[in-house]
C-alpha cells in the first residue's frame, strides 16, 4: 500500500515524474475501512509537485475484506464526480480498484496536515455549524437537481438494499440494547423501524432527485478556515434532498437544540437552494419530506454494529426523539 514503487506509479498519474523515496505513517484509523495518514519523502516530487502528506483509505482489515466490492461507490465518486460538485471535498490524488478483491482505494491529500479539523461523531455541534453544513448540502444538491447525469448503476438509490441488510428481528435485538434507553417502546420497535424504511424505499422517486451524500453525521464533516466539508462518500446516491437534511439536523444537534432550531434550519436550507438557482419545494412539502426522512437516519444507526456504542447511543437517541417529535412513523403509516 505504501510501497515507494507503487506510490510513485499511483501519484505519477497526476504528478508526472514523481518518484517516492519513502513514507512514514503518522496515524492509523480503523473502523470497517482503514485510513492511514502518512508523510512522503521524494527523490522527485513531479510536476506539479505531489503533496508531502497524504491519507489512504481502503479495506485492509478483516471486516472490510469480507465485504464484496467495498469502497467501489466512494472510489467512483472521487473518480467521476468530486471535481464537479460544488460542495467542499477532500482533494483526491489517486483512485483505484483492486483487481483481486474488487475493493476500492482512495488516496487523498492529508487535510489535517493542511490545517483542517476533523470532527468526531461526539463533537459538540452548534446551530451555526449545522447551518454551514446545510449550505454545503444545498450546493451539492443544487449542482445535480433533477438528477441529470446521475443514472450510473453505482448511484442507484440504496434504500431497498438497506432494508435487506438487516431484518426486523435483528433490529429489535440491537434496539433492546442500552443505546435506545429513554425512547418510547414503540420507537424501539424493530418491526416499525424496518417498516418505516420499507415505506421510504417503495415510495415513487422524488420529482427532483439529486446527488445526496447519504451519511451526514458530525464524524463525516471536516472544518477549514473557509468552512466545512464532507468526507466518507460510501452511501452517495441519487435521491431526495430531504434524506441529507433530515439526517443531518436530527443527528448532529442535541435534542433540545434541535427542537428549538429545526424549523429555522430547514428554512435556511431552502433559502440556500434558492440562492444557488433552484426553486425550492413549497414549505409544506419540505416539512413533510423532512419528517419522513428522519426514519432513514434512525434506521442507519439502529442497525449499526461496528461502531463504538457511545457513538451509536448518541445518534439512536437523538434521531429517535426526532422521530417522536415529528410524528414520522405516523406519517409513514407504520
Amino acid at each position: 500500500m505504501l510501497d515507494p514503487g507503487w506510490l510513485s506509479w499511483a501519484l505519477g498519474h497526476r504528478h508526472p515524474g514523481c518518484e517516492v523515496a519513502g513514507t512514514a505513517v503518522v496515524e492509523t484509523l480503523q473502523t470497517v475501512a482503514t485510513k492511514v495518514r502518512f508523510v512522503v519523502d521524494y527523490h522527485r516530487p513531479g510536476d506539479p509537485p505531489a503533496p508531502a502528506a497524504l491519507c489512504v483509505k481502503g479495506y485492509f482489515h478483516e471486516e472490510g475484506r469480507r465485504r464484496p466490492g467495498a469502497g467501489i461507490v466512494e472510489t467512483s465518486f472521487y473518480r467521476e464526480l468530486a471535481a464537479s460538485v460544488r460542495a467542499r471535498v477532500a482533494p483526491c490524488v489517486y483512485t483505484g480498484i483492486d483487481g483481486t478483491t474488487g475493493h476500492g482505494i482512495v488516496v487523498m491529500e492529508d487535510l489535517v496536515r493542511a490545517g483542517a479539523r476533523f470532527l468526531t461523531a461526539l463533537s459538540p455541534y452548534s446551530v451555526d455549524q449545522a447551518a454551514a453544513t446545510l449550505d454545503q448540502l444545498a450546493r451539492l444538491h443544487a449542482a445535480s437537481w433533477g438528477a441529470a447525469g446521475l443514472d450510473a448503476p453505482w448511484l442507484a438509490p440504496k434504500l431497498e438494499m438497506l432494508t435487506l441488510a438487516v431484518d426486523a428481528a435483528r433490529l429489535q435485538e440491537l434496539m433492546d440494547r442500552p443505546r435506545a434507553g429513554g425512547l418510547p417502546s414503540w420507537v424501539r420497535d424493530g418491526q416499525r423501524i424496518h417498516a418505516a424504511l420499507e415505506q421510504l424505499a417503495s415510495a415513487p422517486p422524488p420529482a427532483a432527485a439529486c446527488l445526496v451524500h447519504g451519511d451526514v453525521h458530525a464524524g463525516n464533516v471536516f472544518e477549514t478556515a473557509s468552512g466545512p466539508g464532507l468526507i466518507d462518500w460510501q452511501l452517495v446516491q441519487r435521491g431526495s434532498w430531504a434524506m441529507d437534511v433530515a439526517y443531518h439536523i436530527g443527528a448532529v444537534l442535541d435534542t433540545d437544540e434541535r427542537r428549538r432550531s429545526e424549523s429555522a434550519l430547514l428554512g435556511h436550507y431552502l433559502d440556500r437552494l434558492s440562492a444557488y438557482g433552484i426553486e425550492p419545494p413549497a414549505w409544506d412539502e419540505a416539512v413533510a419530506g423532512y419528517r419522513r426522512y428522519l426514519a432513514y437516519g434512525l434506521y442507519l444507526w439502529a442497525m449499526t454494529q461496528f461502531v463504538e456504542e457511545p457513538v451509536t447511543t448518541q445518534f439512536v437517541r437523538r434521531l429517535g426523539h426526532a422521530v417522536v417529535d415529528n410524528g414520522t412513523f405516523e406519517l409513514l403509516g407504520v
